[in-house]
């Protein structure tokens, strides 16, 4: 996979977005995550799935896909899925 084909968010940085590389990094082994001086960015090959009760357990209250738009900064790739129940950016071609 090349580097064009990575998907990904780049993030504020702060507590939501140390939470949602953990939820996603917890549950894709491939996913990585660069932090850079005013984002946090977390990538990963192909596909990336950001799931809302994952990234409420790591932290330790309430949040949703909405809260996400706050802090996302960037993306790229395709947004597949923008739902309750999760966000998924995926490569199409």
């Amino acid at each position: 996979m090349t580097a064009s084909q990575l998907v990904g968010v780049e993030l504020t940085l702060g507590d939501e977005a140390e939470a949602v590389a953990e939820a996603v990094t917890e549950a894709d082994p491939e996913a990585v995550v660069t932090r850079l001086p005013a984002v946090l960015m977390v990538e990963s090959p192909g596909r990336l799935v950001i799931d809302p009760a994952r990234v409420r357990e790591h932290l330790g209250r309430e949040w949703g896909v909405d809260d996400l738009q706050v802090i996302m900064a960037s993306y790229f790739g395709f947004i597949s899925r923008w739902e309750p129940d999760g966000v998924v950016l995926e490569w199409m071609t």
